[in-house]
Order: structure tokens, then sequence, then C-alpha cells
């Protein structure tokens, strides 16, 4: 009846003023929460009749507008009625969440409190981000090779049809940083420096390190049958005994991003695209990733009890249609398509994985298995239920399209009836297999921001939201990076919104970080925002687990050192060390000149470093000013030592004043020429058939010295 009564233009023209006036800040926060919580009282219901009204003039307009074959609604949805109620995609209206209430979030944080017995500290890295050496020891091509401009001509797999065919090599447009030519060639030569790392990792008090293993230096082509690398299984199970050695728990992470280029060549080999001729999800190079977890399982599980299948599902596949990252290349640049395509695959290939895993391995190995997805918090603007309904949305969406599978077997309810056939479907086979797919739930976390409703553009994730970083007068602090935005109240509240999704599942938070810009060491060191970021965020957790009961069994912070940060280059920093990268030419760079990290390469640990080794210490939330944090100065190095390998051995340190370089030397050893950046020390052995260019990293727990060629100096007087 209302229907017949009402003016279709009218009550369009009413809807879009009334949104308007809400967007536009036209009424007050506490009216919109009477309009639509329905609060007693008589203008209450004055203003639900109205809403109410509003939302069937909305059906009528949207059942008119279907029956002459138009359409406003939700991209593959046909169910008019998901636009009748204030929460699009919901049966009932999700509930604010908390445990913060709307405009009652904190200013400050209470830095203290303990941590459960046996909580993990770790950091992270990625072998596309740190190891360069990315045509040595047999590695194949991989898609940021070519993504980068990466000269890749006659490596193993290299051959597709997109690929460099001439050098120089072209940059993919969608590399941010593509004028400078950065690439990850070397990196951090992190492939030649591994055990100098390791040894600055032990310096710098780590127990746990979190690395991903590069399938292209594994199987080179992708391809089993064309054969197992043995040099590149050597290079890892090198860097696992050293990190064994050192006392260091390794984890692994199966696929961080570093598809091989054999298996992406369209429209041969779609890797994690394929579809079959229908244009369902193929899953073609499934039994090609099951075979590599396999020599991972097979070499490498002995010594590693945690492993991650895939890091960030959805950066790879949705962010890699087109928004930074690889491999963002035609026909797969249509983001309503391809990475729900790929998404169905790569759970799918999870599961297979674990189902491997658990089958083959783990009763013998002992170990656990898992996935890594990434979400950044989502605060509703209001406490408008279409607010909170978009916030929910926006989770669900990206964090619920890769969680809910592993835990459900199938995806979010609201994303499948607002994406309708968009959305792939799982043969009951699948969801048996899914379902339960996870020993813990391992979660990648940087920022927040405030969502509201945006009822006139879907978004290209079909959430009808859009964020913002300001709310009124609260304003989120930014870091380096133009995504990053600091909360970690809002940090607390997706451990709950995991919480109460999952059933309280064990949490590993394996990334947060904060990027700070630096061009020097002086600049980068004196990271106190990044400490105060890791100090807010820990003192959230500890009161997640401690007052809410979350589950959280461990945090990774990113990143042990300053790396390759993906389409952004080497201008991003989130490393808890500094790194110099020893800038200079790169002959295989796509781009000729001296923005290309070399060889010899100075890390310099950072103030959060020395903060992070106090946490790990305590097991407790330190402050940022704790004396505790504190980074030595080069002077600690002055004083007389014995070599652990050789105790007849003695040596003397000498630092100059300025604290930049000194001299050591031994009884039956004139003096040789040292350098220092604050707690690392660069020596030259070679006048005693050594190493030219050798680390040293001072111990503070030990009041020693740890050399990157594995030897180490006790001292026994300081000077």
């Amino acid at each position: 009846g209302a229907c017949k009564r009402a003016s279709v233009l009218q009550l369009d023209a009413t809807l879009m003023a009334s949104v308007s006036q809400l967007e536009a800040g036209g009424t007050s926060n506490d009216e919109v929460e009477d309009a639509f919580l329905l609060k007693p009282g008589t203008k209450q219901k004055q203003i639900a009749c109205g809403s109410a009204l509003l939302f069937v003039a909305l059906g009528c307009l949207l059942f008119f507008a279907h029956a002459s074959g138009l359409s406003f609604l939700p991209v593959g949805s046909e169910d008019i009625s998901l636009w009748t109620s204030p929460c699009l995609g919901f049966d009932e209206c999700p509930e604010y969440p908390l445990p913060y209430k709307n405009q009652e979030w904190p200013t400050a944080y209470e830095l203290s409190g303990k941590f459960p017995d046996g909580f993990i500290w770790g950091l992270g890295t990625a072998a596309y981000q740190i190891e360069g050496g990315y045509n040595m020891g047999g590695r194949g091509a991989s898609i940021w090779d070519t993504f980068t401009g990466t000269n890749t001509l006659g490596m193993p797999g290299a051959s597709c049809s997109y690929c460099c065919k001439r050098a120089p090599c072209p940059i993919n447009p969608h590399m941010q940083d593509g004028h400078t030519g950065q690439t990850g060639n070397v990196a951090c030569n992190h492939y030649h420096l591994f055990k100098s790392d390791v040894a600055l990792m032990k310096s710098a008090g780590l127990k746990t390190y979190r690395f991903s293993v590069a399938w292209p230096r594994i199987i080179p082509t992708g391809r089993f049958a064309d054969g197992v690398n043995q040099d590149g299984v050597q290079f890892y199970n090198k860097l696992i005994d050293e990190l064994v050695e050192h006392g260091i728990e390794p984890v692994i992470t199966l696929y961080h991003w570093d598809l091989p280029q054999g298996l992406l060549d369209p429209p041969h080999v779609n890797g994690w695209y394929s579809t079959d001729e229908s244009g369902k999800p193929s899953g073609a190079i499934q039994d090609e990733f099951v075979a590599y977890a396999n020599e991972c399982f097979k070499n490498f599980g002995d010594r590693v009890k945690l492993w991650i299948t895939f890091n960030e599902a959805y950066s790879f596949l949705f962010l890699g249609s087109g928004w930074g990252k690889a491999p963002s290349i035609e026909p797969f640049m249509d983001m309503s398509v391809w990475p729900y395509v790929g998404a169905h695959n790569v759970l799918n290939a999870h599961a297979a994985v674990v189902d491997l895993y658990r089958k083959k391995y783990q009763k013998t190995q002992g170990g656990k298995i898992g996935m890594t997805n990434n979400q950044d918090w989502r605060e509703p603007m209001t406490t408008n239920p279409a607010d909170v309904a978009a916030a929910e949305r926006s989770l669900e969406f990206q964090l619920g399209w890769f969680a809910d599978p592993l835990y459900t077997g199938d995806y979010p309810p609201v994303m499948k009836k607002l994406f309708g056939n968009r959305l792939p479907s799982f043969t009951e086979e699948q969801k048996d297999l899914l379902k339960g797919s996870a020993d813990f739930f391992g979660l990648n976390t940087y920022g927040t921001s405030f969502t509201k409703f945006n009822p006139n553009t879907p978004g290209v994730d079909s959430a009808y939201a859009a964020s913002s970083t300001v709310d009124g007068s609260y304003v989120l602090p930014r870091g380096q990076s133009t995504w990053l935005y600091a909360s970690g109240w809002g940090f607390r509240k997706l451990l709950n919104w995991v919480k109460r999704r999952y059933g309280n599942p064990d949490i590993y938070v394996t990334e947060a970080g904060w990027s700070i810009a630096a061009n020097a060491e002086q600049d980068g060191i004196h990271d106190l925002q990044r400490v105060a970021y890791y100090a807010n965020y820990t003192s959230e957790m500890q009161r997640a687990i401690q007052e809410d009961g979350v589950n959280v069994r461990g945090f990774f912070g990113w990143s042990v050192m300053d790396n390759f940060e993906w389409q952004m280059g080497y201008q991003e920093r989130f490393g808890m060390i500094f790194n110099d990268f020893a800038f200079g030419y790169d002959p295989n760079s796509p781009v000729s000149n001296d923005a290309h990290p070399t060889g010899n390469q100075i890390r310099t640990r950072k103030h959060s470093s020395c903060w992070y080794e106090a946490v790990g210490k305590r097991n407790a939330v330190i402050r940022p000013d704790d004396p505790a944090s504190t980074c030595v100065t080069s002077a600690i190095f002055a004083g007389t030592y014995v070599d652990k390998q050789h105790p007849s051995k003695r040596w003397t340190i000498e630092v100059s004043k300025d604290g930049s370089s000194g001299s050591l030397s031994s009884s039956d050893q004139d003096q040789l020429q040292v350098s220092f950046s604050y707690g690392t020390m660069i020596a030259d052995f070679s006048a005693v058939q050594g190493q030219s260019h050798v680390a040293g990293y001072w111990n503070k727990a030990t009041q020693s010295v740890n050399w990157g060629d594995g030897s180490t100096w006790v001292q026994t007087q300081a000077t």
C-alpha cells in the first residue's frame, strides 16, 4: 500500500537527502543513535517510524527499478530484500564491538602487566624481502623478479608469455618505486650474510624467528617434475641449523608471495587464477604446491615446529590484481572476479597441505600448522546500526573471507548473500577438508580506521563502507606508510573479534609494525615513535589476554631489519635494526644508478630492538623510557676478551674518543683497524687469513661479542 501511495522519485530524493544529512554531520551522534537504536519515548518512536518508512520506500524504489530491468543491488545478488534493512546483508544487525564503547577510546595506555608463561616473542622476515642472491644457487625466477624488472634472462621458469625478452627488463607500472628500479636482487644480502644475521639476532636476545622459504629456490620452475634444487634445500638447512645452534626457534612460512614464474604463464598456466572451461576455480597448481610443501616438511620438519601455509592471501590476490602487488597483469586485473577465483584455489591448496602434514608428518614431528591472514581494525564511525554493519562487513569481507572457511568450511554468510553467484562454491568434500584446517589463528595487523555506511558506492570489496582516519577531534597517528594509522585499542578490539567469531582459538600475532622514514643511521636508530607503537600494542594485547580472556600465544614484530618493502622499494623502513644497504650499482637492475643494495651492508640496532629485547626478557609490558631498554654506545666494546673457540687467545679492543673507529690486537697480532656503529663493530681479518668484512655485535646479556663468522668473544675486563 505504501508503494502505491508514494512517488518513487520523491522517496528517492528524501532518502538521498537524509543520507547526505547524516554524512555531512547535520545530525548528531546521539540523534543518530536514538534514531537507529529505537530507544523508548515519543520522539524515538516518531523517528523510528520515519526510519522504517524510509527503508520501506527504498525497497519500493528497488522493486520498481528491478522490474524495469535496472539494478542497484550488490553485484551478483538478486535479492531485493537485502536493501530493506539498515544492516545490509545481515538478518540481525551486529552489535557495536567492545570492549570500548563509541567515543570512549583511550588516549593513553596502561604500560604495565605480565604475559603468561611460555608466551612467544619473535620477529619476522620474508625471503624476497631480505635474501638477495636472486640468480644464485640454482634459484628460479619468481613473479616478483618479473614485477620489479629484474634481469631474469636465462633463469629457470623465466620464459613466460609476459616475461622479459631483452635487458633492461620492463618494470610493472604498479611498482610505485619504479623510477629507481629497485629490486630484491640483493636486498639485505641475507643469502650470503645469514650467519652474521643469526649472530645479530642472538645478540639482540631473539628467541623465535619467523621467515619464509622461497618456493623458486627449492623448486626453480615450480614444477616438481623438473626437479628439486638441492642447493636451495642446503641453504635453508644451514640457516635452520645456525638458528637452532644459537638457541633461536625457527618458524617457517611456506608461501610469502614469491610464486615461481614458471607457474604463471598466461594463458597456458595461470597460477592461483586457474579456472576450468566454465570459469570455475580449477586449482591447477595445487598439486605443485603440495609437492613443494612436502619437500619442506621432509627436509626441515625435524627442527621446525610451527608452520604457516600462506601469508596474507588477501594481499597477494586482492592487492595483486592491480593495487600494487605482483603479479598485477592482464587478464587478471578485474578485482570483482579474479581475487575470488584465486582465494578459492589458495584455500583448497591450504587444506590439502594441512591434510598432508597431519597424515604424514605431524605425529612424528610434533609441529603445528595454520594460515596467516591480515586485517586492520575497522571501527564503526557511530553507533548507527548501518555504520556498525558496514564495519562488520569490511571485517568479514577481508579477514572472514579467508578465516571462516578454516573454521566453518565455507565463506561468511553475509558475503555469500551479497556476492551471490560471483563467489565460488565449495564442494562438500572441500568443506570437510577446510573445516578445522588450522591448529592456530595466524593474524597480521598494523592499524585502524573508522568506518561508516556508504550506500552510494559499494567499493572494490563490495562492503558499502567508507573509511576515515579521523572521527571528530580524535585523530589516529600515521606512520611513514600512507595506509598505516596506529591504534592499540583497535588491536585489542580485533583480538576480541577473532575470539568471538572463531571460538577463542590460539592466536599468534604473526606481524605488527610501524614504518618510519630514515635516510641515515642517526635518523633511523632513534625510533621512539616505533617504540611507542609497540608499547601501546603490547599493552592492549596484555589486557586482551588478562581481562578479556583472549588466547594470544605469541607476538611477532615486523621486521627484524629494514628490507625491500615490496612496491615501495627501499623507501619505507619497518625494521627494528637499521640497514644502510650499502647502496651502489647493480648491473641486473632495470635502471642504471647507484640506488641499489650491494654486498657489505652494515646493520645497527635501533632503540626499538633494545626495548623489544627487554620485553622478551621480562615477558612483560615495558615503558619506552625504561632504563633496561636503552641501547649501548660503541664505548662498551673497549676492553679485553677471550675467544671461546680458542680460549688461549686474548684480544684487546680500543675505541676512539668519537666512538666511530678503533683497533683490536692480541699478543701475537699487530693492530687491526675496526669501525663502530653503536653496538655494531666491523673488522677486517684478511691479514690473519680471515674475512675482510666481519660484523661483531654486542650481546648485553652475556657481555660478549657475537661475530658474524660464528665466533664469540667474552669480555673479561672493561676499560
